[in-house]
């Protein structure tokens, strides 16, 4: 018998790519994922980096016009990319990525050890033109990827206390560099972050406590050995009383103080702030922009932006808990806890009630590596809300 002939290849109309079941559920994809999307979430975000973009331009425009405010649209611009980047992958490949993204981080930060750009004492910047990459601020998000993977690999081992001292350890090698810049308020916040994530886990509150009582007996032999600076001292402690220094370190809570105060109820109007139109206060576009929206948004506005904030915190924990699995609760935890430890200080050290530190309030101060961590935390949140369930069509 002859063997039968070989079949001619189908016609290119046949291809799979051009069949139109394929072309329809490829088509279907974007419609599924926007369904998908935590809409409230992404509405809440977009509101407060509306607010930062009026409060920036109106607390640097006497100065520098609009300068500042194109510098960061072009942030976020590049902040939404990434958003929308990270929301369509999988946060599980995103973990897979930790580990590089993590030393990719740690050697950022070496390099601002020896090229970082000096700012009020402190070497926190690499200098990129007329921007500045902040290292420090990615590896918030990198720790915050790689706990939620470790952790979850090891959920079973999550009430062993060698575990606990295991992911401190590897918490603990890139912080000493942040240490070492020096900056005392992006470890504290890791490691804030590090005990809600392993109380996520499922660790014991006694060896967490035991660890946080151990870190403040650290905290407090630093402080009395003078490995704390005196700057950074006086910092921490013009707080408590601000008029004991009016003219130096507590110039800046003063007139901070002054101009929440000045606000009243309805506040003084967008653009007609007296305290940020004549620059009296340091650092009012980035730290201490809560004065801003405090002195011209009011007592209401300021309230409005609270709630924003508080929306976003719940949705966060609200997808904490409807995540699929162990990595994305964590994930969503600690983004969570991220945030909330921002919004307490940087909000708290405007009204008087925290230390000055310098610490942004999340999507609404000026800074592009602030910008771009937290778009790219609102990404990771989108990514474990929408692949709580698999997409199918």
């Amino acid at each position: 018998m002859r063997p039968p002939a070989p079949r001619a290849p189908p016609p290119v109309s046949h291809l799979w790519y051009n069949d139109p079941r394929c072309c329809e559920r490829r088509s279907q994809l974007p419609r599924k994922l926007t369904q998908r999307l935590d809409w409230t979430l992404l509405l809440a975000v977009l509101l407060l980096v509306a607010v930062g973009c009026l409060m920036i331009y109106s607390s640097t425009r006497a100065e520098q016009g609009a300068r500042k405010l194109m510098l960061q649209l072009v942030w976020l611009a590049l902040g939404l990319v990434i958003l929308a980047s990270v929301t369509v992958v999988d946060y599980n490949r995103l973990v897979n990525l930790a580990v590089p993204f993590l030393g990719f981080c740690g050697f950022l930060l070496i390099v601002v050890l020896f090229t970082g750009h000096l700012v009020k004492g402190a070497e926190r910047w690499i200098p990129l033109g007329p921007l500045n990459i902040q290292p420090s601020e990615l590896l918030k998000l990198a720790l915050i990827l790689f706990l939620g993977g470790f952790l979850a690999s090891r959920e079973e081992e999550a009430h062993d206390f060698g575990l606990v001292l295991t992911s401190l350890a590897y918490v603990g090698a890139p912080t000493v560099l942040v240490l070492a810049q020096p900056d005392l308020g992006t470890p504290v916040l890791i490691f804030l972050v590090w005990l809600a994530m392993l109380f996520v886990a499922g660790a014991r509150v006694l060896q967490l406590g035991a660890i946080a009582f151990a870190f403040l007996m650290l905290f407090t032999a630093a402080w009395g050995l003078n490995i704390i600076r005196p700057h950074q001292k006086q910092r921490l402690t013009a707080f408590i009383n601000p008029d004991a220094d009016p003219h130096g370190q507590g110039w800046q809570l003063r007139q901070s103080l002054i101009a929440v105060g000045s606000g009243h109820l309805l506040g003084q109007g967008v653009f007609k702030g007296t305290q940020s139109r004549l620059q009296f206060v340091p650092d009012q576009e980035t730290d201490f922009i809560f004065t801003v929206i405090g002195e011209e948004l009011g007592f209401v506005g300021s309230v409005a932006v609270l709630a924003l904030f508080g929306l976003v915190l719940y949705r966060a924990v609200s997808i904490a808990a409807e995540a699929k699995d162990t990595s994305g609760r964590l994930i969503a935890s600690g983004v969570a806890a991220m945030l909330l430890v921002h919004i307490l200080v940087n909000v708290g050290m405007a009204l008087g009630m925290m230390p000055v530190k310098g610490m942004p309030l999340p999507f609404v101060s000026y800074g592009g590596s602030n910008m771009l961590t937290m778009m790219a935390a609102a990404g990771l949140l989108q990514s474990v809300y929408i692949h709580r369930q698999k997409i199918t069509f």
